[in-house]
This record gives structure tokens, sequence and C-alpha cells, in this order.
């Protein structure tokens, strides 16, 4: 008896979770591991061609080190995609279209050169200081000082589009409903 003690009280509710935002389970069988090992390869190739440019002259042309240090962040990508496509929250909506929203995005400030250059630039600076921190002022120039500056500017990069993907989760929930009265005012009520 809520009422009893305090008159201001809110009315007691049972809270919903928006339609819009609710979980669909998926009856469709996931892609295969070659599918999303594509994907993820060309996602991460694309993505990584800024700092190619800007990095051969910094690791005075460890090409096979910034490469496989590409490739890991694929594989790493590849497994932890096909691992989790049938679980429950890669089958939330919102979940599946931040995704898609920020490597989409990542891809097209790629391509937009000033936008992905600045933002690889940025990221490579410090992950080199940080290598050369670590290592000496030379690491750079050497195969596994190349492959582990590549690897600390993906994280560093993975890092930015997980705070930009906070972002468009955050935007999606707060529009989620609006989209959804507008897809009702336009088509009618689903089904």
């Amino acid at each position: 008896m809520s009422e009893d003690l305090n008159p201001f009280a809110p009315p007691e509710a049972d809270l919903e979770l928006s339609n819009a935002l609710k979980t669909e389970i998926s009856t469709k069988s996931p892609p295969s591991l070659g599918r999303i090992g594509v994907r993820w390869l060309l996602v991460c190739s694309i993505s990584a061609a800024p700092s190619f440019y800007l990095g051969a002259t910094a690791s005075r042309g460890q090409f096979a080190a910034m490469a496989l240090g590409v490739f890991i962040f694929a594989v790493g990508y590849t497994i932890l995609d096909y691992k989790t496509t049938c679980t429950p929250i890669r089958q939330n909506r919102i979940f599946s279209i931040t995704l898609r929203v920020v490597y989409l995005t990542r891809i097209l400030i790629t391509v937009v050169f000033p936008i992905g250059m600045m933002i690889d630039l940025s990221c490579g600076i410090f992950s080199v200081s940080t290598t050369e921190a670590i290592f000496g002022s030379s690491a750079i120039s050497t195969f596994s000082g190349a492959l582990f500056t590549t690897l600390v500017q993906g994280v560093i990069l993975n890092l930015v589009l997980a705070i930009y993907g906070s972002l468009v989760v955050g935007v999606g929930m707060l529009f989620a409903p609006l989209f959804r009265s507008v897809r009702i005012w336009f088509f009618g009520p689903p089904g």
C-alpha cells in the first residue's frame, strides 16, 4: 500500500519496452564463416587504407607488418561475428542497426579523404607515441614495432567506434518510438 505512505508517489505501473526495441528471434540460418570472413576482410582493408598511406613513411615500408595487423583484426571480427550471430543481443533490432551504421560510417569516412585521414592521423600519432615510449624511438621501423603500432591503432580506432556506436544506440532508442509511429501513420498498423 504505497498510497498510504506517500500521497505524492506515482502510480505503480508495469513498464514495458517499446515494440521497436524488443528482441525478435530470427529463424533464418546464420551466414557461412567464409562469407563473414570476406566481409570483415573487406571492411578492415578499406578502413585501413588511410593508415597504410600514413604508416608507409612512419614505418619505413613495413607493409607486411601492417597487413598482418589488419588481418589479425579481420580474423578477430570474423570469429566474434560468427560466434555471436544467433545470440539474443545480435537479434535486437537496435543493436543490428547500430552495427551497420557504425561500420558503414567508418567506410564512408575512409572514402571521404580528409575526415578519414584526420581520424587515422590522430589515432596513428597516439599509437606511434605509445610504441616509441615502450620500445624506443626506432622500434616502429622494425616488423614487430610496426605490427604492435598497427594493433594499438586498431584498438584505439575500435574504442572510437564504440563511443560512436553508443551515441548511435542512444539516438536510435530515443527516436525508435517516433519512427514506429510515423510508419504506422504512413502504412497503417502492422498485420
